[in-house]
């Protein structure tokens, strides 16, 4: 759970798919969706967004509600450290956005903190398919007020998003856990470290260390590029070697290069946590079979519940699920 938490409180982004060509293109649809679904709701209406991370499908509900004039209350919950406010503190449009909503942080949703019969609706993007499933769908009826819908979007086997979200994780794995890319990397700034203690940062950059210490780090990047040289597995490698070139780039002197070296490990640690999420996402993608358990918990629950595929543009994006109390 920790490698949500950290992606949340330090990512400074309402999404977990802030990556990848879909992820790019999915917003319009996605916030037409939402705007569609719950026009049934009244000017006043109590919303949850379960697992709802820094707040993706609550804040586009939230301020859909604004423009249309309704007074909804809107929360956001999820079983990880959340606290949106302060992390989008550096996008201060979205962060006063967000002030509007009740995040509860380190909440189980298995047990919302909130009475029986009290919800207009529940909503999860892609949240659900995260935990216990069925004991969630459960739980999000007894909230639900008579007459109440839960309206989710979960993740998809078969959909472009999760694929990508695979090819993420197998590139991550393989430069971070069975190249030299970091250690190389490592090495180069603390030979800068130790080399600029005695000469210029220009006679560091013709130093034969310097030289052959990037020409080492410039070839492992080049033989990963031909390795993986599709062009949506482009945005995987651009995001591990923007981070590589720009601390090299940053130590320019000393004291920098001893910087850098100290924030290398924090990346390299942030980018293992990126690739234990894109695991997650595959993981948690549901089946045409899983979708089914859905439906038999909201029968045995006595909701009337349906499951669509929804696409985003042209391509399979997600599960559609509708229930109603």
């Amino acid at each position: 759970m920790n490698h949500w938490s950290n992606h949340w409180l330090l990512s400074r982004t309402v999404s977990s798919f802030s990556e990848g060509e879909v992820a790019q293109t999915y917003a319009n649809d996605v916030s037409n969706f939402w705007s569609q679904n719950l026009a049934f709701l009244g000017k006043e209406a109590v919303i949850v967004d379960v697992g709802s991370g820094n707040g993706a499908a609550a804040l586009m509900i939230s301020e859909w509600a604004k423009k249309n004039g309704k007074k909804w209350q809107v929360h956001g919950v999820d079983i990880a450290t959340i606290n949106p406010v302060k992390s989008l503190s550096e996008k201060p449009e979205i962060s006063k956005q967000l002030e509007s909503i009740t995040f509860h942080s380190e909440t189980d949703m298995q047990k919302l903190p909130f009475a029986d019969n009290s919800v207009d609706c529940v909503v999860s993007q892609f949240g659900f398919e995260y935990g216990e499933s069925e004991a969630a769908l459960v739980e999000a009826l007894r909230v639900l007020k008579p007459g109440g819908k839960i309206v989710a979007l979960a993740q998809h086997k078969k959909s472009q998003l999760v694929k990508e979200a695979g090819q993420g994780a197998e590139i991550f794995q393989h430069i971070l856990n069975t190249t030299p890319l970091f250690l190389q990397a490592d090495l180069m700034l603390r030979l800068a470290a130790m080399q600029m203690e005695k000469m210029s940062f220009e006679e560091w950059q013709k130093n034969q260390a310097c030289l052959a210490s990037r020409r080492t780090t410039e070839w492992i990047m080049q033989t990963l590029k031909e390795k993986f040289n599709k062009p949506e597995e482009h945005v995987w490698l651009n995001e591990i070697f923007g981070r590589v070139l720009e601390l090299i780039n940053f130590a320019t002197t000393t004291e920098k290069a001893v910087q850098a070296a100290e924030y290398l490990m924090i990346a390299f640690n942030m980018l293992q946590d990126h690739r234990l999420r894109l695991i997650d996402h595959g993981e948690a993608a549901l089946t045409a079979a899983n979708t089914k358990k859905w439906l038999k918990a909201a029968e045995k629950a006595k909701a009337s519940a349906e499951v669509t595929e929804f696409n985003a543009g042209e391509q399979l994006f997600a599960w559609q699920f509708i229930a109603s109390k």
